[in-house]
């Protein structure tokens, strides 16, 4: 869908497009916004609290009431470049409607968070609220619905998956100059309820059972063997087959009261919701560049035990390819709470394109610590050309690098290269993303994907991981009873066997849009 070649020519149009556009001519009159979304150019001769002067040609000089101003931008070299310019009630100045702080777009589904358009007024609270409907909830190259929705379907993970959901940002520009306050949500709009994937007639949600009438008895492909340590929970459901095949509708003997069944996996989509809250001090401008300093905090809505279950690498082991039972036992792709602090430097150097290095640490202690002490450094870099047009573009990259994906892979590298532009109409926008993952070892674990179907990765470094399409269903089980007990297969070949139908290549692009608008208030 995506050839090798596409990213470079994305990169070679991005760069191309700076510097076609990239003229200071076009950014060189003062202007004003106002609140009704006009602008009115031309040289701004005063401005005080309650009024600015602006002559739009050499006869005309315009008054605006401050109350009804909502920016005020001046000719490179002049007054307050790179200064937000505030009235009396605190409203942003940033060029763009939508809050971009250290040249984030959509905080913090990119990178992390990112503080609004202004930085804190020292005088009254002001609110910046940006709508947003995204395709899909990817983060740092984190899927976190996408993913979750191709698990839940049993489709093949794929570059693009449309599960849409609506992430609201709230901004509050403190009294306190320099503090401000931010929550950001996501909120799943489709398939919101959890659904039985597995098609297992089983005692519990997620456990062992015949996945097709006949599996496990005696003459079919697989018969049955309950593992230890869970053999009454396993054979459970298995004798209660046995008794309905052979026309007795009662439970098995080892069921002790409970009723097995077809049951509902917990996958419904809702357990994507969840809330950051955000609280960070940016600092004065110095020579030095401007620094951000912070915490942020997530907190999902549906919670589960398994997400205290330790890391899949702590205990499982190849051996454990191919058991009946489980299914995905692993939940380490999903978080309960988690925290971070972070820190922004926006660099005085280049700064029509606005770098700016981040750095976050991961404190939190869910999943038994999987992620605590994580460390993750970006770069960001974009341009808003236009500006002061209703019309505007704006491109931005991230290049993020992970310092140990977690405690038990312990990795290093690239993590992604988010790449992504937003076209603005006035307060609205619309915006494409492409997420180019560079090093797939990143993300070649079962403490990320999880082991579908109970189905352990046993290489890590090959770029390939369980197909969710590949465990579930009659078909599927039918394959791989087949592999598990064919005699035709030696041993010593069956589990490569298994893995050449289990796998597939973890796709290296990710891709989504968004479109929403913003308000300040």
């Amino acid at each position: 869908m995506f050839p090798g070649h596409w990213p470079k020519r994305l990169f070679a149009y991005l760069v191309g497009l700076f510097v076609f556009l990239g003229s200071g001519e076009l950014f060189s009159a003062d202007f004003v916004r106002l609140k009704n979304g006009q602008v009115v150019r031309g040289k701004i001769i005063l401005e005080d609290e309650e009024k600015v002067l602006i002559a739009e040609n050499d006869e005309y000089v315009r008054f605006l009431d401050k109350d009804l101003v909502a920016q005020v931008s001046y000719e490179k070299g002049k007054q307050n470049v790179g200064t937000p310019t505030l009235d009396k009630k605190g409203t942003p100045q940033k060029v763009s409607d939508v809050p971009q702080g250290h040249v984030e777009t959509g905080p913090p589904n990119m990178y992390g968070p990112s503080p609004g358009s202004s930085n804190g007024n020292g005088a009254d609270t002001s609110i910046e609220v940006i709508h947003e409907v995204v395709t899909d909830f990817i983060w740092r190259g984190l899927s976190f619905s996408g993913e979750i929705a191709n698990r839940r379907d049993n489709e093949s993970y794929r570059a693009m998956t449309v599960v849409p959901s609506y992430q609201p940002t709230v901004t509050f520009n403190t009294p306190l100059k320099g503090f401000q306050v931010q929550f950001w949500g996501n909120f799943q709009l489709t398939d919101r309820n959890d659904r039985d994937n597995d098609g297992r007639f089983q005692l519990y949600p997620g456990g062992p059972g015949p996945a097709y009438p006949g599996q496990g008895s005696s003459g079919s492909l697989s018969p049955f063997s309950a593992p230890s340590p869970d053999t009454l929970n396993s054979a459970c459901p298995y004798d209660t087959q046995n008794n309905f095949m052979a026309g007795n509708p009662t439970t098995g003997s080892t069921c002790g009261g409970d009723v097995p069944g077809f049951k509902k996996e917990q996958n419904g989509m809702k357990r994507s919701d969840g809330l950051f809250y955000a609280f960070y001090y940016n600092f004065e401008k110095t020579s030095w560049g401007t620094f951000t300093a912070g915490i942020w905090f997530y907190n999902t809505f549906q919670k589960s035990s398994a997400y205290l279950s330790p890391a899949l690498g702590g205990f499982n082991s190849p051996a454990a390819q191919g058991v009946s039972g489980a299914n995905n036992p692993s939940t380490q792709i999903t978080r309960l709470a988690w925290q971070e602090y972070f820190f922004f430097w926006k660099l005085p150097f280049l700064q029509w394109v606005n770098p700016t290095i981040s750095f976050y640490t991961q404190f939190s202690q869910e999943n038994a610590g999987l992620m605590a002490g994580k460390n993750y450094l970006s770069l960001t870099m974009g341009h808003e050309f236009f500006e002061g047009n209703f019309f505007r573009i704006l491109p931005q990259v991230n290049v993020g690098y992970a310092m140990s994906n977690n405690i038990v892979d312990n990795r290093y590298g690239i993590q992604d290269v988010t790449s992504t532009i937003t076209f603005f109409f006035g307060k609205f926008f619309v915006k494409a993303a492409d997420v180019w993952r560079p090093n797939l070892y990143m993300y070649d674990t079962d403490n990320y994907y999880g082991a579908t179907g109970g189905y352990v990765n046993s290489t890590s470094k090959d770029g390939r991981i369980v197909d969710p399409g590949k465990v579930n269903g009659p078909a599927n089980q039918l394959v791989l009873d087949f592999i598990n007990t064919s005699t035709t297969i030696p041993d010593q070949l069956r589990q490569s066997v298994r893995e050449s139908y289990l796998l597939q290549k973890i796709p290296a692009h990710l891709v989504w849009f968004s479109v929403g608008f913003s308000q300040n208030f």
